[in-house]
């Protein structure tokens, strides 16, 4: 009777959605080792022994390894910008907008852990100068948003409006990842240092008078 139930509930989902089900485990579950042992240390037979599915699943979905690890990319890259922009769009003044970005990516980690998977890939998979293309645009769209939010702030006068935004924009942004990196080696807390970091470049991309 239970076996049963089984084929009838199985035969009941569409096999475009059991696809896109499978598909998504698979995802899940190579961020999530991804993120812990990096794209060199994670095998093929990991996740799809964690995962559940079989070999010929797995293949049909992902062709290779490196196919899984740039679809990885992809799937937390968007995950990511969802968060950050539903957090800027709960806010209308650009100050409050980074402010609001800089609290949703410090957040990620902590409530997200596979979400590191985003910096071990770009970072190892970056010694292929063929993918590199695939790679950029998880920055220069992060640089970008944290520009234009700069730039929005320089013309409400809450900025210094003799800085580049695009410089204070990647300058930000390598910030960050390198405290990231510091304390994925040295183990301190990284929230506390992202908050001495926005403190410090807040101070001095404030107006000289203000």
């Amino acid at each position: 009777m239970l076996e049963a139930t089984r084929r009838l509930n199985a035969q009941a989902v569409p096999a475009t959605d059991r696809g896109e089900t499978t598909r998504r485990l698979i995802l899940e579950t190579a961020a999530k080792h991804f993120a812990e042992k990096g794209y060199a240390g994670t095998s093929v037979n990991d996740v799809i022994k964690e995962a559940g599915v079989t070999k010929g699943g797995f293949y049909f979905h992902f062709p290779s390894k490196e196919a899984l690890g740039l679809a990885v990319l992809r799937y937390k890259q968007e995950q990511w910008a969802g968060r950050v922009v539903a957090a800027t769009m709960r806010h209308t003044d650009p100050v409050d907008q980074m402010r609001a970005m800089v609290d949703a990516l410090t957040d990620l980690p902590e409530q997200d852990p596979s979400a590191r998977a985003i910096g071990r890939l770009c970072q190892e998979l970056a010694e292929n100068p063929e993918l590199v293309p695939e790679l950029a645009p998880q920055f220069t769209t992060w640089i970008d948003l944290t520009a234009s939010l700069f730039a929005r702030a320089q013309e409400a006068g809450q900025f210094r409006s003799d800085l580049d935004p695009r410089a204070a924009g990647e300058s930000a942004v390598a910030a960050y990842i390198g405290l990231e990196t510091m304390s994925i080696v040295d183990g301190a807390p990284f929230r506390p240092r992202v908050e001495r970091l926005y403190h410090l470049y807040y101070t001095a991309f404030s107006p000289q008078d203000s």
